[in-house]
Order: C-alpha cells, then structure tokens, then sequence
C-alpha cells in the first residue's frame, strides 16, 4: 500500500474543510467551500484562533472581526490602532474614489476621493460583516442579554416590533423562533492547531543534543493515537482552547499526568503561559557532576564547602529568588521549598481563577510539589 498516496489523500481532504464555534460554542467541522475568503487580510494578534478580521464595507482602513474588535490603520499601512470594544459609539471614515473629467466630460486620467463621515457601532459592523440579511429586521439583539458581547453568533436580527416586546421581558428570543444565518470566513483555526502539534512533536523528538529545545523535554513522548492522527490533537486542542487576556496559551502535559511525561488527551490541559510557567519554575540541581545519580530534589542545591543543603525560590511575580535556610539533608531543604511552592501555586490559582476553567483550578488546590 501507498502510504504516502494516503497521505497526500488526506491532506488535500482535511485542506478542504475548516473547525467553526456553533452557537454554543461547540466545535463544528464544516466545508470551506461554504466560507468566505477574507479579501483583504491583515496581521493582527487575534483573540482566538476562530477570530476573522475582514475590512468594513465602504471603508480603506477599518476592520471588524468576528468578535466585535475593530482596528485601523490610518496612521501606518502596517501599523494598528484597536477601537473601544463592547457598548460603544465609533466614527469611521467611508472612501468613495472617482475619475476626474476635464470641461469636456473627457477622463483626464486623474483620481479623486470623497470621504464621508459614518456613525455606527460595532455591533452594526459585526452584522453588516458576518450576518446574513433579512427584510425587516434591522434591529439588533444579543442573545445572552450582554450588550458588550458583540460575539457575531450573540448577535441575532429583529424586526422593531420584536425589539421592544424583547426589551419589555413579554417575550424571549428562543420564542421568536427566528432564523439566523451568519457569514463564515476562512479561519486560521485548524493552521494554529497545527503549528502547535507541531511544536509539541518537536519536544517528543528532542535528545541531548537538540540545541533549540530544552532538556527538560528530552524524556517526552507523544500518545500513538495522536502520533498517527494529528487532526485527533488539533480536535481536542480546538475543543479545549479558551483565552486569557492576552497571554499566550501553553499546552501542559505534568498538571494532570501520570509522570510519564506523555502529551495524552487523559493528562494535557491547555494552561495560561504564566501559569504554565510558575509551576516548572524550578532548577535542577546536582550534587556532585550532573549525572542521574546525584540529581537533587527541585528547588535544593547542595553546597560542598559548608556540606549543607539550602532551598532557593522565586515567587510568581518576583525579580530575584529568595535563598532558603541550610539543612543537614536534602529532604529538610525541600520540605522548606515544598511548603513555600505550594503557597506560591495556591496564590497563582486564586489570581487565575475567574481566568481558566473549574477542572484545571480544582486540581491546582489539591496539586503536589514532588522532589523529582
């Protein structure tokens, strides 16, 4: 059997698909053929990997995603200024370009512009952009009553009559039983996916002697399953992704693992970067040349002149570690480190917990700071 027939087979078959949010925010699989290309693309940090900017109708400098963001590049072709997000008022600048003619009325090769002022808000953006018309309903309600979420599936059109028995409580969305459809744009879900796959296969393969990744990864290995299936990984990563502010997203394989090292959909769970961060922020130290045998305890090292073992730690947030007291054995020195640790994790945690979801606090609250 051709395998590499097989694969090009399946590449070209996932090529033509793409990973969607329902309006539940349940991940879909749907056909590119029913998506947009974005026309004017720009490279701007997105939110999520399902975030689409596309440039408002009319306009040369403004965009509206998805999620309700706008930006615009007035001041540098390159360069982006992001607008108020939520319940807001903008004002917008449309272009109308024209051929200018001579007394004649003959073109004389020169073109002109018009700008024109535009009040709007980003809701009217999201749904000029990314929802479907209907004749009518020219209103706008969010679905889950927060007028700052302009998320483009909160957004449903209304007739005005509909508005105001909305607005008064005489009657919900869900009885309205409208139809909605939304607009969908190719996303860069399934690449994002991907690049971190990849990232992750990177760690699995690395030795001692692989430069650019670190050594606290040469031991990982990657779940056969995931191995063989990538789109398997890229699944379970989109369906398990969610942001934290702007902090970049980590995929963790220790928080919930059996201390196999293995990235395995029953031990990951996708962590904040400083949270991710935080909970490997400790040295390994050596007793006498760095070989398996004289491995200490995280967080203890071990002082030949004075013979005594003393813990070092710094705390989320700090600039310098703090030097611990000296100790006759390694296991008083990392009792020392283990009880600090674990205050510093239980800090953490609380901070994060409005951030990440229940199941990923809970097991902060009951995690274990091990010697190895």
């Amino acid at each position: 059997m051709n395998t590499e027939i097989i694969k090009e087979n399946t590449e070209t078959t996932e090529s033509k698909m793409q990973f969607i949010l329902d309006e539940n925010g349940e991940l879909q699989e749907i056909s590119k053929d029913k998506c947009r290309i974005v026309e004017y693309p720009i490279k701007y940090k997105l939110k999520n990997a399902f975030e689409v900017f596309v440039r408002v109708d009319g306009t040369e400098n403004y965009w509206i995603s998805n999620y309700g963001r706008c930006v615009n590049n007035h001041r540098a072709e390159n360069s982006f200024y992001k607008h108020k997000e939520g319940k807001c008022h903008y004002t917008i600048f449309e272009i109308e370009r024209y051929e200018v003619k001579n007394k004649k009325g003959k073109p004389t090769g020169e073109i002109a512009e018009n700008r024109y002022k535009r009040e709007t808000t980003p809701e009217d953006l999201v749904v000029d952009a990314f929802l479907v018309k209907y004749k009518g309903r020219f209103k706008v309600w969010h679905k889950d009553g927060d007028e700052s979420n302009n998320w483009y599936k909160n957004l449903l059109t209304v007739t005005p009559d509909d508005y105001k028995n909305l607005k008064s409580g005489k009657i919900t969305w869900q009885e309205l039983n409208l139809e909605q459809e939304y607009i969908e744009y190719v996303n860069k879900a399934s690449y994002h996916a991907y690049t971190v796959y990849n990232g992750v296969l990177a760690r699995c393969k690395s030795t001692e002697a692989t430069d650019s990744i670190h050594k606290c990864y040469n031991k990982s290995s990657m779940w056969e399953v995931w191995l063989k299936n990538p789109k398997a990984f890229v699944k379970w990563y989109l369906e398990h992704y969610y942001e934290c502010g702007d902090e970049e997203m980590d995929v963790d394989k220790d928080l919930f693992g059996d201390g196999s090292g293995m990235y395995h959909e029953d031990f990951c769970c996708i962590l904040p970067k400083g949270l991710n961060t935080m909970l490997a922020n400790a040295k390994k130290h050596y007793k006498e040349g760095e070989t398996p045998d004289n491995v200490l305890p995280l967080g203890v090292s071990y002082n030949s002149k004075t013979g005594k073992y003393t813990g070092s730690i710094q705390f989320t947030g700090a600039e310098k570690p703090i030097p611990l007291s000296e100790w006759d054995t390694e296991e008083e020195a990392f009792e020392e480190y283990r009880v600090l640790k674990r205050a510093d994790i239980l800090i953490v945690a609380a901070k994060y917990k409005n951030s990440i979801p229940d199941y990923i606090y809970d097991r902060l609250l009951t995690v274990e700071v091990k010697p190895y």
